[in-house]
């Protein structure tokens, strides 16, 4: 039987700070050994700094021991004889490097993904239906070759 005088209590901000302890913990307390947790340990950090809106679990870079590899030929189409630079820091990967073409490298996927992103962009042309001419990016043309050796 509920009594009609009775006051419901709202819950003040320090009481609910309290309550949110266990989850802050969680995430400090998150082991940090493989790829995959750092990947997790990212993802909520980011959710847990949207929520609070401010950065306190600041995204932490992978060390380059843990990312998947693969061991590539590096060549550069454009400046075939030049060393290439490749600084890259992002939530993943902290990494600056000199890439020599020709040089056999264990490169870490995130690079190669990142230097097939950087192509030259080849522009076309189109008319449409009503006469107008619109230009588009048609395809990018590769700037650097990084052939794949598969050893058994």
């Amino acid at each position: 039987m509920i009594q009609k005088n009775m006051k419901i209590k709202k819950k003040d901000p320090m009481t609910m700070m309290i309550d949110e302890v266990p989850k802050q913990n969680a995430i400090e307390q998150m082991p940090l050994t493989t790829y995959k947790e750092y990947e997790e340990y990212n993802a909520a950090a980011r959710k847990e700094n949207k929520r609070l809106k401010l950065c306190r679990y600041p995204c932490k870079p992978c060390p380059i021991e843990l990312h998947p590899t693969e061991r590539v030929v590096f060549g550069r189409v454009d400046q075939p004889q030049n060393p290439l630079p490749v600084p890259l820091s992002n939530d993943l990967i902290d990494y600056n490097e000199t890439l020599t073409p020709g040089k056999t490298y264990d490169l870490p996927r995130v690079i190669i993904n990142h230097l097939m992103s950087l192509g030259t962009p080849v522009w076309k042309k189109r008319t449409n239906p009503d006469g107008s001419i619109d230009t588009y990016i048609s395809h990018y043309e590769p700037r650097f070759t990084l052939r794949t050796i598969y050893q058994e």
